[in-house]
């Protein structure tokens, strides 16, 4: 084990290091050359620089082609930071899968990677041809899902087993939370667009309008609105009677959709005016805000409230652990 006091010149290979990896990533013949050193200690457990830097390699490339300056090294300091506590979390969750003597059978491993092949369309030699891209043997991966389904199963035992969801703790959600719920209002609607150029002189502009009035006055009158649009309508939707569509709130020009919103079905608008032109509305159907029930929404909210409760237990059980191990960081 490297000693963890370091000399002014061992100090000086590791920051320059540091700056470089803030622009670059090393070359593979470079990364060899720098000497390992002790990250953190976990309980008598050594974690190495050289698996800190495996690890952060991808984020550090993407905050590094991302960022530049000092957010870059903000970004670079978050990474090192997030990327230093998970690997403290790793081996203290191999820890615990040790004291409660945990043990994963090659079966087990067999029957994870399989499925991994089954979800990715994946043979045998398609699989060792992906790792071989991500720069893992067949043997390392094999490794790496046995760690991974010994954590599965000790957060399992430790987390997942202490949390139930209640019907009382849906029902809370569901009404601290009608929002989430609410099918927004929404109106269909038809239009009939005269288009003014953006250049036209203020005559041209009402004798647009004219036009614009005389259709209205027709469709009215109870001329067949699709017959008017396909015939004066300069919009692609012509064709189509004019018919654009449900729409939402939030999703059309606003004086389009202050007047489509502010009539019932069948009714049609004053001209509204609009950076295309001047248009004719109607509403041609309206679904109105609608909340939701309970029982079509519960298994969704299920899944969510599970999702925060095994969060939060798990945050608190990784926090007790934290607590009772002796963890010494190196760097």
């Amino acid at each position: 084990m490297v000693s963890g006091q370091w000399s002014v010149v061992s100090k000086l290979k590791f920051w320059m290091f540091l700056v470089f990896m803030a622009s670059v990533i090393l070359p593979e013949s470079l990364r060899a050359e720098v000497i390992d050193r002790v990250m953190a200690v976990v309980n008598g457990k050594v974690i190495t620089l050289s698996e800190l830097m495996e690890r952060e390699a991808p984020l550090v490339k993407q905050a590094a082609e991302t960022f530049s300056g000092a957010e870059r090294d903000k970004r670079l300091a978050e990474i090192r930071k997030k990327v230093s506590d998970s690997l403290i979390e790793d081996l203290l969750l191999e820890q615990e899968a040790e004291k409660l003597g945990l043990k994963v059978s090659e079966r087990d491993i067999d029957d994870a990677i399989e499925d991994v092949k089954k979800q990715n369309s994946l043979d045998d030699e398609g699989l060792k041809v992906a790792l071989k891209k991500e720069g893992l043997t067949y043997e390392g991966y094999r490794a790496q899902i046995k760690k991974q389904i010994e954590k599965s199963r000790v957060i399992g035992q430790q987390v997942r087993s202490k949390v139930s969801v209640s019907e009382k703790d849906l029902a809370d959600y569901y009404e601290k939370n009608h929002r989430m719920f609410l099918k927004d209002e929404e109106v269909k609607i038809s239009h009939i667009l005269f288009v003014v150029p953006e250049m036209a002189s203020g005559a041209a502009i009402e004798g647009i309008k004219k036009e614009a009035m005389d259709v209205l006055d027709m469709a009215r009158s109870g001329k067949d609105f699709q017959e008017l649009a396909k015939k004066n309508s300069e919009d692609s939707s012509a064709q189509e009677g004019g018919s654009l569509g449900f729409f939402k709130r939030g999703q059309i020009l606003p004086a389009f959709e202050e007047a489509a919103f502010s009539l019932k079905k069948g009714e049609i608008s004053d001209l509204v005016r609009t950076t295309y032109g001047f248009h004719i509305i109607r509403v041609d159907d309206v679904k109105e805000a609608l909340l939701e029930p309970f029982e079509s929404v519960k298994e969704k909210i299920r899944s969510t409230v599970t999702s925060e409760m095994l969060e939060q237990r798990y945050k608190e059980w990784m926090d007790e652990l934290k607590k009772s191990a002796l963890i010494e960081m190196k760097l």
